[in-house]
């Protein structure tokens, strides 16, 4: 092969090769989920159980402090209940799978949740750059921190954000119609 040759061949490979450096970065984008990206997949699983379940609560474990469950770091869990059913179904979420499970109607540990029903509801994305302004951007800036939510249908219906670094922890409630903290 003469030496031009090479060297266009050479060149076709390095222009090959940066053409998918941009797809790469997008990847690692698409592989995280928000809450509302769950309960949609989550939607589906529940509407084939029972045609008229309706989404109870639901707990992220292992968010990060943009709000996003990442591939392999975290989960999305949506529990479903239906009229006329003893049990419930539990939905886990995460960017890369979704499993099911039914188990006995229970609450979040430490909350009577009564009748209410979660309709509209802010995302997780808009609930942490609500806690994030009300004080939480400091505990997240150094990273490490283990961050959960839980939105539930109280009135209003309001996420419970729970933030430990170290030895310090805090806890936000913010209203999940408005994004507004609550105080």
């Amino acid at each position: 092969m003469k030496k031009w040759c090479r060297w266009i061949v050479g060149l076709g490979t390095v222009a090959a090769l940066a053409a998918c450096a941009p797809a790469a970065r997008g990847t690692a984008e698409r592989l995280r989920i928000s809450a509302r990206d769950a309960e949609r997949e989550a939607h589906t699983v529940a509407a084939s159980w029972q045609r008229d379940a309706t989404l109870r609560y639901l707990e992220g474990e292992g968010v990060a402090a943009d709000g996003y469950v990442q591939r392999e770091r975290g989960f999305w869990r949506l529990v479903y209940q239906a009229p006329g059913r003893a049990d419930q179904l539990a939905v886990t979420v995460t960017p890369v799978k979704l499993e099911q499970v039914t188990r006995p109607a229970q609450s979040p540990p430490g909350i009577v949740l009564g009748d209410a029903q979660l309709a509209a509801w802010v995302d997780s994305p808009q609930v942490m750059d609500s806690v994030k302004a009300a004080g939480a951007a400091t505990l997240l800036a150094g990273g490490d921190a283990a961050l959960s939510l839980l939105l539930v249908p109280l009135r209003p219906p309001q996420w419970t954000v729970r933030l430990a670094r170290g030895s310090e922890s805090r806890e936000w409630q913010v209203n999940a119609v408005t994004g507004a903290g609550i105080p």
